[in-house]
Order: structure tokens, then sequence, then C-alpha cells
């Protein structure tokens, strides 16, 4: 019901009502421990952070070892390096200032 209210006062540009839906509906959820607002989820996407971190610090050392896999011309080594890489999700790019790297697509 406050939904539709929110959706309501949205139509009509009643931005004062869309708001009080709003926080009805955060209230509602909040009870439930489901408000996306909420501190829980603050928390959350501070982890997000940290395991960004922890991806880039981990990929960062294996491009790395793989470019000094090449520096010793050990291609295999690097080959596989790169292939682990890509087999975890991670596309490895060589540029003229060194490798890059992306998280696949899907």
């Amino acid at each position: 019901m406050a939904v539709r209210e929110g959706n309501s006062a949205l139509d009509s540009g009643d931005r004062a009502g869309a708001a009080a839906a709003a926080a009805s509906v955060r209230a509602m959820t909040d009870v439930l421990g489901l408000d996306p607002l909420g501190e829980q989820w603050r928390q959350r996407q501070g982890g997000e952070g940290a395991a960004v971190a922890a991806l880039s610090s981990l990929v960062d050392d294996l491009l790395a070892q793989r470019a000094d896999a090449r520096a010793h011309r050990d291609f295999a080594a690097a080959d596989a390096i790169r292939d682990r890489l890509l087999a975890a999700g991670v596309v490895v790019e060589d540029t003229r200032d060194g490798a890059t790297w992306t998280l696949k697509d899907g």
C-alpha cells in the first residue's frame, strides 16, 4: 500500500508525499533487517571494497610474476599465469606500458 501511494505521489509530482511513502517503506523493511540504506549494508559495501583491494593485490602479484617470467624468456610460465588468470575470470591485455587486467564479462 505504501509503495503504491509513493508511486502515485511520484506520478503526480508530490515530492513530499513520495518522500513520506519512501520513509514508511524504509521503516517497514528496517523491521525485517532489509532496509537497503541500513547500516549493515553500508558495512557490506566496505567489505566489497576490501575484496576488490585483495583481488587487485593478488592479480598484480601474479602479473609481476608473469612479467618476470617474460623477462627471463620463460614464455611457458608466462602463458600459464595468463591462462590461470583467465580461468579465474581475469582478462590480461599486454600494452606498451605493461600488462593491464579487467574482469571477464559474464
